[in-house]
């Protein structure tokens, strides 16, 4: 029988055993993730079995391609080639059947998905991974250039053939407002500084920070709100920020400024920014991520002349994926000797 996965299995507890007797763990990560650490991960042969799930759903023995019945993990990749892979809900399925989990790696940051919460619930150690920080920050640079430079009015002047010089703006002393201070919105404001804009982090527990001009807690920002060029949401979707930008916090926006959202869609009433934005502020939206993922074809946000929408992307880079495998390869050889995880999720 083929060795595989389906959408509705369940696994009874095996443990691999090497011919000498000796009992070895065991992890899965997916097939693509393997092949990009295989060299790296040939170092710990001796003490993990590595077992591969492919976008078929396959189980395979990672260095030999020998099909595996029935592996039970101690160890779990779980990275975006499972997220966004076909097999995405047959490879969580198997996890939630597990009998029982002791380490989870996510290349994601948060677990605001309900699937991840399972997992996390089942795992004895569960880690994030904070390094897709550095494209989704990249993303928030050039949206913020795009703009202030015209890239919309210019390439639609080009499509015409129409040479007619046109007005755009300074990134330089440009002022950002960046809410969420954690990871994603340290590594946009690194970049703000290296290129002249002037940066206030908001965070709760307020502080300084070297990349930062001022840092204030949430019920602080409304005066850097209504003084910001650029409002750049980066935070996680929990009660208290659901919404949070409504009606009240885009009518307090500059005329001439721009928003942008790389947390969750949830943050944002997406029906009140766009009446804000048809009277007048802000001036332009920038949304990696919206309330109802697909964006469905007959939202207004699609069709909003002043609002650009890219497909909850922000991360998806190469790099990206490399430096998940990175995080991981940081805390296997962590997990093994027994030292303290990086990045590990309390509970």
């Amino acid at each position: 029988m083929k060795s595989g996965i389906e959408e509705s299995g369940h696994y009874k507890h095996v443990m691999l055993a090497r011919e000498d007797g000796e009992m070895t763990r065991t992890c899965l990560l997916h097939q693509k993730a393997f092949r990009r650490m295989e060299d790296e991960l040939r170092g710990y042969a001796a003490e993990v079995d590595f077992i591969t799930m492919g976008d078929e759903g396959v189980f395979a023995n990672g260095f030999t391609g020998e099909p595996v019945s029935q592996p039970v993990p101690d160890m779990v990749f779980g990275n975006t080639d499972f997220f966004f892979g076909p097999k995405v809900r047959a490879f969580f399925r198997f996890l939630i059947d597990l009998p029982d989990l002791d380490w989870f790696q996510s290349s994601a940051a948060g677990m605001d998905n309900e699937t991840l919460q399972a997992v996390h619930a089942k795992a004895r150690l569960y880690t994030t991974n904070h390094t897709q920080s550095e494209a989704m920050a990249e993303w928030a640079i050039w949206q913020a250039l795009d703009w202030l430079k015209a890239g919309r009015q210019h390439r639609a002047q080009e499509k015409e053939a129409e040479w007619q010089r046109i007005y755009h703006r300074d990134f330089i002393g440009s002022k950002w407002l960046i809410v969420g201070y954690g990871a994603i919105g340290q590594a946009v404001a690194r970049r703000v500084k290296a290129l002249g804009g002037l940066v206030t982090g908001v965070r709760r527990s307020g502080g300084t920070d070297d990349n930062a001009d001022a840092i204030v807690t949430p019920e602080e920002m409304g005066a850097a709100l209504r003084d910001a060029d650029i409002t750049l949401l980066c935070l996680p979707h929990t009660p208290e920020t659901e919404n949070m930008a409504d009606a009240d916090f885009f009518a307090a926006m500059k005329d001439d400024a721009m928003f942008m959202n790389l947390g969750r869609g949830a943050l944002v009433d997406e029906a009140a920014l766009i009446a804000e934005m048809d009277r007048g502020k802000p001036a332009f939206a920038a949304l990696d991520v919206t309330a109802t993922e697909p964006l469905p074809e007959a939202s207004p946000l699609w069709r909003h002349p002043n609002i650009a929408i890219t497909p909850h992307d922000s991360s998806l880079t190469l790099g990206t994926f490399v430096r998940a495998d990175e995080t991981f390869l940081a805390n296997l050889k962590r997990y093994l000797a027994g030292e303290e995880l990086i990045h590990l999720a309390p509970k």
